[in-house]
């Protein structure tokens, strides 16, 4: 199953084109204009769209705890930025709760680059926010503060 996967994703590569990243795109939704809206609004509107009818937001035929819970996070963050969609937020949080323990349970060669970093922060900038639902508290949580700490007193 995964090789047929990875077989369709290098045949549809035809130009070199990159696919879209809701990390990425939540991330440029957050920029705002000269008036404080956002800038990019068709990247909200992407975000709406996109989201999975699990909750989430990423690739929908391959799981991968790490990737999926970092893009769910990060489009949940630009949605309540903005307060635009408070049924998906509500969705993507609860997603985030539901699934927060499978980061325990990964393989840690799949986690995403640097997330040991940016999880955490995310995570605060959705507390600040007051997304509820997210379990900020949970061992999984716990566990990734715990590394990032480690790694930022080198």
């Amino acid at each position: 199953e995964c090789v047929e996967y990875v077989k369709g994703l290098l045949g549809s590569m035809d130009d070199g084109r990159i696919t879209v990243s809701p990390y990425d795109t939540a991330w440029v939704s957050l920029i705002a204009d000269e008036d404080d809206g956002p800038r990019f609004p068709a990247s909200l509107e992407w975000i709406s769209r996109n989201q999975l009818p699990d909750g989430s937001w990423g690739d929908g035929a391959f799981f991968l705890a790490y990737d999926r819970l970092l893009n769910t996070l990060a489009c949940v963050v630009a949605l309540k930025f903005w307060n635009l969609h408070p049924r998906q937020v509500r969705k993507g949080a609860s997603f985030i709760r539901d699934n927060m323990r499978k980061l325990e349970e990964a393989e840690p060669e799949h986690m995403t680059c640097g997330f040991e970093l940016v999880f955490p922060s995310l995570l605060q900038r959705a507390q600040r926010l007051g997304i509820d639902g997210i379990p900020y508290d949970h061992p999984a949580v716990r566990s990734i503060f715990s590394v990032r700490d480690h790694k930022m007193k080198r």
